[in-house]
Order: structure tokens, then sequence, then C-alpha cells
């Protein structure tokens, strides 16, 4: 059993009627309260030495030292038999948020940047066209897969955290780039459609131009033979999905309203649709 002191908030909220818990944590703001707000936990039965132990085992999860009134709310799911998987996904949900606030801060770097988000599920080619963008303009390319394979030995990834951070390390990078004036290229499946409208926002925010890129391939039986039959090479990342998980992405697809520009690359080899692409780059970057 962990048993974690309490932080000296957390301390301060446990006094008082158990029951009223979620609303004493929801008072007090911050992103604990965010978390009590959205996930309305109901103590209902438990003791408070269950959920002390149940918010300690939380803490210790997230590598924490102290029980923090995140954990306490953890805990009340945890030790009520809540939905736990989902409540752990809202609070790494509530991290990224907050920190996509804090670029949002960061000042316009001068010029006009684009910055090209190009994205699809596994075996659309977005990958190969992110890159040839890359190149052609000599700008960095922000790879999703890159950045999570950097993350994967160190042990830190978990099914409620990865992608938040796997967004929120694209953001960064991103970010960081508009500050300084200069063009960057996402490749990522962006299949979320507030991610995509996130990212066009910070574009925006800092002064650039957001370009984005759909990438679909009409002609299935070839996007399995590209997704099965290759070997990325990524430093410790997968070398590449099963058509399930293809198919289950295809699924979790939201629809891009946004204006966008969308490459099928079972009509366009790689050349023609870098050269679509770039002529849509070239239109905005004159402007």
């Amino acid at each position: 059993m962990v048993d974690l002191p309490l932080h000296e908030s957390s301390a301060t909220l446990l006094p008082g009627p158990l029951a009223e818990l979620p609303t004493r944590i929801a008072a007090a703001g911050g992103l604990a309260g965010a978390l009590a707000t959205r996930l309305e936990p109901d103590p209902a039965g438990l003791s408070r030495a269950a959920l002390v132990e149940a918010a300690s085992a939380e803490a210790d999860r997230l590598a924490d030292i102290v029980v923090r009134p995140e954990h306490l709310v953890l805990g009340l799911v945890r030790a009520t038999g809540g939905a736990l998987a989902r409540a752990r996904e809202v609070w790494q949900l509530i991290v990224a948020e907050r920190a996509y606030a804090d670029y949002l801060e960061l000042r316009p770097g001068g010029g006009t940047p684009v910055v090209v988000l190009v994205a699809g599920v596994p075996g659309t080619g977005k990958s190969t066209l992110a890159e040839g963008l890359a190149r052609r303009l000599r700008a960095p390319v922000f790879s999703m897969d890159w950045q999570m394979g950097a993350l994967r030995p160190f042990g830190v990834l978990r099914d409620d955290n990865v992608a938040p951070l796997a967004e929120t390390n694209l953001t960064a990078s991103v970010a960081r780039q508009l500050h300084l004036g200069l063009d960057a290229v996402i490749d990522a499946t962006g299949h979320r459609r507030e991610v995509r409208d996130r990212w066009r926002a910070l574009v925006e925010r800092l002064g650039g131009v957001f370009l984005g890129v759909e990438c679909v391939c009409s002609d299935e039986q070839a996007q399995r033979a590209r997704v099965e039959g290759r070997s990325r090479g990524i430093p410790g990342w997968h070398a590449t999905v099963s058509w399930e998980h293809v198919q289950r992405m295809k699924t979790l697809w939201e629809p891009w309203e946004a204006p966008h520009l969308v490459i099928d690359s079972a009509v366009d080899g790689p050349d023609e649709a870098l050269a679509k692409v770039l002529a849509r780059y070239r239109e905005i970057a004159e402007r």
C-alpha cells in the first residue's frame, strides 16, 4: 500500500463532510477544480481512510510524492468503482488544455510563417508528403510518431496520456517556430476536430497562416498493402500498425469542416501530391 503525505491544499480541503468534498474542490478552482466539475464524483458510502488510500495510489501512479487535490478527485472515482480510465484521460486532457493556453500567450515572432498540417490515418501517404514538403520548404517537420518514439523507452507513455502528450509536444514545437517567425510542417493523424482547430487558432494567434491537408486513399487494397508491407524505421516506435488499427482510426476520424486541401494518394502520386500542396503554399505565402 502506498502511503503518501497530503499536500497542504488537500489537507485544507479534506475537513468537513465527505459528501461535500467534490463541491469544495470545484469551488477552489484550478485544474483540480476543473476535474471535479467535469467528473462530479459521488463519495456516497466512502470512508475518509479509503479515499486517502486511493488518492495516494493515484498520486504515486503519476509519480508525485504528495497527494494533491486532483489525486483526491481521482481517488474518489477509484475508491467508488467509477470509470477510472476515463477519469484519468479527462485529467490528462485538462493538463493539455492548460499547456495550450500558455502557448497562446506567446508573442508573434514577426513575418507571416506558414504551418502546414498534413493529417490522415496510416497508409494514406501523409508522412511521405510531409517529409517532401519539409525538404522543399527547408522547414522542420514535427512528427507525432518520432516524438513518441523518443519517449517510449522511458516508460512515460500510458493509455490515458499518450494522445494529450503527443499533441502537446507538437503544439510546443510549432509554437516555438511561430515565436521565431518560421514555417513548420506537422505530420500527425489529426483525427480530432478539436485538435485541428486548436492548431489553427494557435497559428493565427501567433501571426501565421494555417494550411490544412487531409490525406486519404480511396483504394483500400493499396492502402492495406502499404501499411502491412512497410517498416518505418523510427527509433523506439512501431515498425508499422495493424490493419485493424487503421480501421479503428477511420471510425475515430471527425469530419474536417474548415477549409483545407484533400489529397487522394490513390489518384495522385507523391510528386503530384507535393506539387498541389506547394502550389497552395505559394498562394498563401504571396498574399
